[in-house]
């Protein structure tokens, strides 16, 4: 397994950080944030559709009193769809005092950035499946 990028960015006051690894023929992204924690995973897995068109779909788990793994499949989702490489998502971050009404907020914070990690991923694993060992 070889790490070959890190993406920072900030929510809030708060340093949100996705580390990603590439192992054989897959991503594993490890996402760590305010009172980090292990929370739940992802599992995004690309495939086709009947008409050619490229989707991806998940599956998740959240540890007991966690509701992280839904996020953490749905950022999967989006960067197994761009990159095209089944990808998982290690996810537990705590935002404290938090409102009910954020939480939608944070959902589209997440799934912008793992869009942009996505189109950005593509790039770096290019180059790094061409540089020798």
């Amino acid at each position: 397994m070889k790490e070959i990028a890190s993406f920072t960015t900030n929510y809030s006051s708060y340093q949100i950080e996705a580390t990603v690894f590439f192992k054989e023929t897959g991503i594993i992204i490890d996402i760590t944030g305010p009172y980090n924690h292990l929370g739940g995973v992802g599992i995004g897995i690309p495939y086709l559709r009947k008409n050619g068109e490229e989707s991806a779909n998940f599956h998740c788990f959240s540890l007991p009193s966690h509701r992280d793994g839904e996020l953490a499949g749905t950022i999967a989702r989006k960067i197994a769809k761009t990159t095209r490489f089944p990808t998982l998502v290690i996810l537990g971050v705590h935002f404290p005092n938090i409102q009910k009404h954020q939480l939608n907020e944070i959902i589209k914070f997440f799934e912008e950035w793992a869009e942009n990690i996505g189109h950005r991923l593509v790039n770096e694993i290019s180059l790094s499946l061409n540089k020798p060992e």
